[in-house]
């Protein structure tokens, strides 16, 4: 009997380790344009203030679809949030890679877009890898999409 309580223990613990709640998803998606040369910041997943979780943040998975090679660098705005913006810091009390930094309510996962060329370039929703006291996950989170546009600058 004691067998069975310690093994159905191991199995509560083990359920409850891989079954994290489910990060904020939103179904709207975000249009954003720039030029090259110019860093275009979008906003892709602001839990809400009251958020009330805290996650160490493993990394955050980004795909992208473009029709030239563009740059997408996900970043942590502390204390902040960002639609769409060339000037993040106006937003955001802090700038960081997300790896192995803590995410709470008021931060957001921010992606940075960059291309050489004129560029049309649809991001997913991101994927954010993450620990909470001793559960831990990878999950789709915020906006279902962005879909950015980079317009060439005219010859000088």
């Amino acid at each position: 009997m004691l067998v069975l309580a310690g093994l159905l223990g191991v199995g509560w613990l083990v359920w409850y380790a891989l079954t994290p709640e489910e990060l904020p998803l939103s179904d709207k998606s975000i249009s954003a344009s720039g030029v090259v040369g110019t860093p275009l910041y979008v906003g892709m997943f602001a839990p809400p203030s009251d958020f009330g979780r805290t996650l160490r943040i493993a990394g955050v998975r980004v795909h992208t679809t473009a029709d030239v090679r563009v740059t997408v660098t996900p970043l942590l705005c502390r204390r902040g949030t960002v639609g769409v913006t060339t000037a993040p810091e106006q937003f955001c009390a802090e700038l960081v890679n997300p790896e192995g930094e803590r995410l709470v309510g008021g931060d957001s996962i921010v992606l940075k877009v960059d291309a050489p060329e004129a560029a049309l370039a649809v991001i997913d929703r991101v994927h954010v890898a993450y620990r909470e006291d001793i559960r831990w996950d990878t999950q789709p989170a915020g906006n279902r999409q962005a879909i950015v546009m980079i317009a060439g600058r005219p010859p000088a």
